[in-house]
């Protein structure tokens, strides 16, 4: 996992000094958008080649800079996913759920998802002691989770919509 970590910092300091870089020497836009291109066409590759063989979202969990920004986003967000100490079995079936390798056999000993974790839900309906939850401020962890649903669908579409602007 720390490796992951690494690389992902060594990706997201590339992409930021290289897009300094080329404001810098005034590359055109052009060829700036096509080496965007084919930083993404590399990510594509992973997808294919490795993720889809892995199981796991590989590509955003050891090569995306947005997902790092997004993983370190969650200090800051006071929305969690928590293993509740008490109820949780160490069953271990979330860990086969989760594709973004928040919920290795590690981060269940120590009761706390991974900071990989983006909160999409998919470990919950594995959880047959319902020792994973949704917590935010105020608010019980059926709240949470239909707060949190509220605030992605409506970010969805509204990027979605300006997309099509």
């Amino acid at each position: 996992m720390r490796y992951k970590w690494a690389l992902k910092s060594i990706v997201l300091f590339l992409v930021i000094a290289a897009a300094l870089v080329l404001r810098w020497m005034k590359v055109p836009v052009l060829n700036a958008t096509l080496l965007a291109i084919g930083f993404g066409v590399i990510g594509l590759g992973l997808i294919v080649l490795i993720s889809r063989k892995e199981g796991r979202m590989v590509h955003c969990t050891a090569y995306c800079p947005i997902g790092s920004i997004v993983n370190l986003g969650c200090f800051i967000n006071p929305m969690r996913l928590t293993i509740d100490q008490n109820s949780c079995t160490d069953c271990m079936a979330c860990t086969s759920r989760c594709n973004y390798d928040a919920l290795n056999p590690g981060d269940i000993a120590a009761r706390k998802p991974g900071i990989s974790c983006t909160l999409c839900g998919d470990c919950l309906s594995s959880c047959h002691s319902g020792a994973l939850q949704y917590r935010f401020p105020g608010l019980s962890s059926r709240s949470a989770r239909n707060l949190y649903l509220l605030i992605t669908i409506a970010l969805h579409a509204s990027t979605m919509a300006l997309a099509r602007i």
